[in-house]
């Protein structure tokens, strides 16, 4: 047997487990235009009950617009952010209670969030998801998932910590002689 054969054989098999592994993440236009209905029933829902907000009909639209360009997978997280915004507002109309306590804790994290990220960017160590967790936190918080917004705020807090001290143990530092200064 040569090792073309014996390569082929092993590159068919890793296709072939591959292969199924991939449709598992993978979202299809159905799964995208059924979220964007779903969406859209939760919006209507929320106009009737006066709680409807701008923001989650300019998701449903983004959700829609990137729909040609093929973006499934993004049109479909769109559309449930702006579901799960719509129904909790619903929910508040109707009269449900809120937990004040996990609500001002999962603003305090953002805030300290927030806080870190600007003391990192002071001093030029920003990481480059810090900002991205704490908007996801606070579209968490605004659609009542407040433990993870108060965990992703936290992470997003470490992160602001981190890349301050990073910035600043490297302050000083100064490149081998072997690497060469870019002209």
């Amino acid at each position: 047997m040569s090792i073309r054969s014996v390569f082929r054989t092993f590159l068919v098999g890793a296709l072939l487990v591959a292969l199924p592994i991939t449709s598992a993440w993978a979202t299809h236009r159905s799964e995208a235009e059924q979220a964007i209905e779903d969406a859209k029933a939760a919006h209507a829902a929320a106009q009737t009950a006066g709680v409807a907000s701008e923001e989650t009909a300019s998701l449903i639209e983004e959700a829609e617009a990137i729909m040609p360009d093929r973006q499934f997978t993004k049109a479909r997280e769109l559309a449930m952010k702006a579901m799960k915004q719509d129904n909790f507002a619903i929910e508040q109309a109707q009269g449900a209670t809120v937990d004040t306590d996990a609500a001002k804790q999962a603003e305090a994290a953002i805030a300290a969030a927030e806080a870190a990220r600007k003391k990192a960017g002071s001093v030029g160590g920003e990481w480059r998801d810090t900002g991205k967790l704490i908007t996801e936190a606070q579209d968490l918080a605004k659609s009542g998932d407040f433990a993870a917004a108060t965990a992703l705020a936290d992470k997003a807090r470490r992160q602001g910590e981190m890349g301050y001290e990073q910035a600043i143990r490297e302050q000083g530092a100064t490149f081998p002689t072997y690497v060469k200064k870019p002209q």
